[in-house]
C-alpha cells in the first residue's frame, strides 16, 4: 500500500491572493459595520415609536412638562421609559462600534505592514495613504465608541439633551420647568437636591466622570503606538533602512492622544463641579 502524497505547500501567489482576499473581507466587514452603527440602533429607536428626531424631542419635552420635578424619576413613567430607550440606543451603537474597532484594527495592521514592505514610489504613497485612512477610520470609530459608553452609563443626562434649552414650551410651559431644574439643582450641595433635579445632577456629573475615565485610558493607551513609531525610527537612524508610515503613525495616534487627554481634563472638572455646567445646558 503506498502512501499519498503530501499536499502541496501553498506557493507565493496564493498566499498573496489568500492575504488580499483576507484584506478585502475585512474592508468590506469594516463598511457595513460603519453602516450599521447608525442605522441599527436607530431602527431599535423606531421599534419604540420614535421615528426620527423631532419625534424623541417632542417626547421628551413633553415628558418633562408632565413631570413632577419634585418626585423621582421612576415615578414618571414617561420619563423612565424614554431612559431606558436612550440606555438601550447606546448600548446598541457600543456594541455595533466595538466590533468596528475590532475589525479596523487589523485593517490598520495589515495596511501598515503593505505600507511598510513596498518599494519606494507612487504605490508606497498610495499604500501610506491607505493606512492613514485605516487609522482616521479607527480613531473615529474609537470616539464613537466612547461617546456611547458615556450615554449607556448615564442615559438620563443624555435624555435631557433633548431639550430645547432656552425655548418656550407653549401652554405645556417648558421655559418654567428648565427654570424650575436650574433653581432645583442650584439650591445647595449636591447631595441634597432631591426629585428629578437630583437624579438629573447626579447622572450629568456620572455622564462626564465616565468620559474623563474612558478618554484618559485610551489617550494614555494611544501613547505607546505613537512612541513605538518614534522609536522604532530612531533604532533605525543611520542604518540606510526606514519605516515609511512613522511619522503618519506618531501624528495621527499622537494627536489623537493628546486631544483625548485635553477632553478628559475637561470632563474631570465638569465632573467635579457639574452645577454650573448643568446649569448652562438647561439655558441658565
Amino acid at each position: 500500500m503506498t502512501a499519498s502524497p503530501a499536499p502541496a505547500a501553498p506557493t507565493g501567489p496564493a498566499l498573496a491572493g489568500a492575504a488580499a482576499s483576507r484584506r478585502h473581507r475585512r474592508a468590506a466587514a469594516a463598511a457595513l459595520l460603519t453602516v450599521a452603527t447608525f442605522v441599527v440602533p436607530a431602527g431599535v429607536v423606531a421599534l419604540r415609536g420614535f421615528a426620527g428626531e423631532s419625534s424623541l424631542r417632542s417626547a421628551v419635552v413633553s415628558a418633562f412638562v408632565d413631570a413632577d420635578l419634585s418626585a423621582p424619576v421612576e415615578d414618571s413613567a414617561a420619563l423612565s421609559a424614554l431612559t431606558a430607550t436612550w440606555r438601550e440606543f447606546h448600548l446598541v451603537k457600543a456594541a455595533m462600534a466595538g466590533l468596528l474597532v475590532l475589525v479596523l484594527v487589523g485593517l490598520v495592521s495589515s495596511s501598515r505592514r503593505r505600507a511598510e514592505a513596498a518599494d519606494p514610489g507612487r504605490r508606497r504613497w498610495l499604500l501610506r495613504a491607505t493606512h492613514a485612512g485605516a487609522v482616521v477610520w479607527l480613531l473615529g470609530a474609537l470616539t464613537l465608541l466612547l461617546a456611547n459608553l458615556q450615554g449607556a452609563a448615564a442615559p438620563f443626562a443624555s435624555v435631557t439633551s433633548f431639550l430645547p434649552a432656552g425655548r418656550s414650551g407653549g401652554a405645556g410651559g417648558l421655559a418654567a420647568v428648565l427654570g424650575d431644574l436650574r433653581a432645583a439643582v442650584e439650591v445647595g450641595p449636591a447631595a441634597s437636591v432631591g426629585g428629578v433635579g437630583g437624579a438629573l445632577l447626579a447622572d450629568f456629573a456620572r455622564y462626564h466622570a465616565v468620559f474623563a475615565v474612558l478618554a484618559a485610558l485610551v489617550g494614555v493607551a494611544l501613547i505607546v503606538p505613537a512612541a513605538r513609531a518614534v522609536l522604532g525610527r530612531w533604532r533605525l537612524r543611520g542604518t540606510g533602512r526606514s519605516t515609511p508610515t512613522w511619522l503618519l503613525r506618531a501624528g495621527l495616534y499622537g494627536g489623537a492622544a493628546a486631544a483625548l487627554l485635553l477632553l478628559a481634563a475637561a470632563n474631570v472638572s465638569t465632573w467635579v463641579r457639574p452645577v454650573p455646567a448643568l446649569v448652562v445646558s438647561l439655558g441658565g
